[in-house]
């Protein structure tokens, strides 16, 4: 079994399970909404797109370069999430959504993955591997590494890696680990990248505090439906 992170948006990352990690915040908000109640989360990569499945019963989520897009009910914090609003969500981000629907052409099972709930999705990633290869996709910023998602990565590898034994870590995996060691705790990590310092401004400082709470969530968000230009996430 071979273990392997993407740490760009460019990285391929063939596997049997994938996690796609954006932690600040698109993956951290979809677990949270997930948890506060909403039925489901539908991923998608424009906000035409997401305006198209407005509709009763759904709430348009997202933002671009960390604002609320106009018209839509609620941006990307967590905070937003914490009530569910409607049955269905449907959301557009400037990485994370985008990074979500490249893994379900990459493999069998994808993973939404967060601090937040990093216990919970590192177990699921092992039952679902059934012995495959595992890879976490980081969604990246501006197309390059990003140190938010590079740090949860390295958490998530070391917890898959603790309960497989002979697993064998790449160089991309490897690199994750070191850079989760680098750092005493998580929020040291998030407010180092610059995930956290593009919020300065924008009203949404305190999410990178919420961004860095672990394992607060007993969710394992999952794509569970796949249709061009969407992916629909459930726990």
């Amino acid at each position: 079994m071979q273990i392997h992170v993407a740490l760009t948006p460019a990285d391929a990352a063939p596997c049997r399970v994938q996690v796609v990690v954006d932690c600040i915040r698109a993956t951290s908000t979809i677990a949270q909404a997930l948890a506060a109640g909403y039925h489901e989360v539908v991923c998608v990569a424009e906000i035409a797109d997401a305006r198209a499945l407005s509709g009763p019963g759904t709430v348009l989520g997202g933002e671009r370069i960390g604002v609320r897009i106009e018209g839509f009910d609620l941006g990307n914090s967590p905070a937003e999430y914490t009530e569910p609003r409607g049955r269905r969500l449907v959301l557009t981000t400037t990485n994370g959504t985008r990074a979500i629907l490249r893994a379900v052409g990459e493999a069998e099972v994808v993973l939404v993955g967060s601090l937040t709930c990093l216990d919970a999705v590192a177990r699921a990633a092992v039952a679902a591997a059934a012995g495959g290869d595992v890879a976490v996709r980081c969604a990246g910023v501006r197309g390059e590494v990003a140190l938010d998602d590079a740090y949860v990565a390295g958490r998530i590898v070391e917890r898959i890696a603790a309960v497989i034994a002979g697993a064998h870590l790449t160089d991309g995996a490897r690199a994750a680990c070191a850079i989760a060691q680098a750092y005493p705790d998580a929020l040291a990590a998030l407010r180092a990248s610059q995930s956290a310092r593009d919020l300065d401004g924008t009203g949404h400082e305190a999410d990178v505090e919420r961004c860095a709470a672990e394992s607060v969530l007993e969710v394992a968000p999952r794509v569970a439906a796949y249709e061009p230009g969407r992916a629909t996430v459930r726990n």
